[in-house]
């Protein structure tokens, strides 16, 4: 009787968590940290955070400037995927339903930052 009753609450909680994955991921995923602010006159601005993975230095027999051009590389792959994740963020697109243009773009420390404004009318 008790093993029955279990398999049935393991069911019952399969089916609840599916039915809950289900529902949250048609929204879409929220990466990284937004921060609105709207100015006088309806002036919608944003900034969108990402944190920036570096790599630790190691020493490589050879060259050092081959070091310098992979780290570039890579945070130029990291920019791209910030520009993907922020077309992609839920929350700007109701934000800024018109689109937005990046005023500013740059990597700091640990952390690559989007700034940019709305769009006010469908172009």
């Amino acid at each position: 009787m008790h093993r029955i009753a279990l398999r049935h609450y393991k069911k019952t909680s399969l089916i609840a968590l599916f039915i809950l994955s289900a529902c949250t991921t048609g929204a879409g995923p929220e990466v990284g940290l937004l921060d609105t602010t709207i100015k006088g006159d309806d002036i919608r601005l944003f900034r969108y955070t990402l944190p920036l993975f570096r790599e630790k230095q190691r020493p490589r027999a050879g060259g050092g400037q081959n070091r310098n051009n992979d780290r570039a590389e890579g945070e130029e792959a990291q920019l791209k995927r910030a520009d993907y994740f922020l077309s992609e963020h839920p929350r700007l697109k109701e934000y800024c339903p018109n689109g937005y243009t990046v005023i500013d773009k740059y990597a700091v420390l640990n952390e690559i930052i989007i700034r940019g404004e709305c769009k006010y009318s469908a172009e």
